[in-house]
């Protein structure tokens, strides 16, 4: 394992997070926390200095409102993000942002706010209709597979402050391409867009191919230059 990304729910909300960071450091990983950052602060950051490497804020519109519909703050979470990934790179943590798009999103043009943010990685997400986890929400926000590549086209060509392009990820290139453990210590799937959770010891007993698709984990760009804090530093 070279790198881990802590997530949830809203893992800021874990009291030991900073401890898992700081184990997952000593065994050499590269850590990354996905947030809403609705609470993060210039004294939150630097506490996670030295155990976090990324730090990846989840923003899913260029609007207050919208994002309020979506259950992101309450009317100022774009302009709070905007102003955490200021202090996200001024103390020296590695920036991403994820926006899963959905139907309240797709007509959306970020380019704008990306500019703002000025991430290092932009990941790009199709809602994934999970079943038993999300379907009160699929009325409202799914979006069929040609409005997320209407999203795409959009925005295919923007290119980062550092020259990347955004990553996109449909919800057919996401499913079963993802390791998750569980806070239990399961290992979590989501074949056939339906959970089922497996014990650690069965994962390595089959074979890690048999529940986690190599291909397509590559195919979606799962493998980058996350390259840990203590290199970036030294440059």
């Amino acid at each position: 394992m070279e790198k881990i990304n802590f997530a949830g729910g809203e893992p800021l909300l874990h009291p030991r997070l900073r401890d898992y960071c700081e184990i997952a450091k000593d065994l050499g990983m590269t850590t990354s926390i996905t947030t809403n950052g609705s609470l993060l602060n210039r004294e939150r950051i630097r506490s996670l200095y030295n155990v976090v490497d990324w730090i990846a804020l989840s923003i899913d519109s260029g609007s207050d409102e919208i994002e309020e519909q979506l259950g992101r703050g309450h009317g100022d979470h774009v302009s709070h993000c905007t102003e955490v990934a200021g202090m996200i790179r001024d103390i020296g943590i590695r920036l991403k942002m994820n926006t899963t798009v959905t139907a309240l999103t797709y007509k959306e043009n970020l380019i704008p706010l990306v500019e703002k943010i000025k991430p290092e990685r932009w990941k790009i997400l199709q809602m994934m209709h999970i079943r038993s986890e999300n379907d009160d929400a699929i009325e409202d926000l799914s979006i069929t597979s040609d409005r997320f590549d209407r999203f795409v086209e959009r925005h295919r060509g923007f290119a980062l402050n550092n020259g990347k392009l955004p990553v996109f990820e449909s919800s057919d290139a996401m499913e079963n391409s993802y390791f998750m453990i569980t806070p239990g210590g399961n290992v979590k799937t989501d074949t056939g867009n339906v959970i089922s959770k497996f014990s650690l010891e069965e994962i390595i007993s089959r074979g890690l191919e048999n529940f986690v698709s190599p291909v397509k984990y590559q195919n979606r760009g799962g493998i980058y230059e996350w390259a840990n804090l203590a290199e970036m530093r030294c440059r």
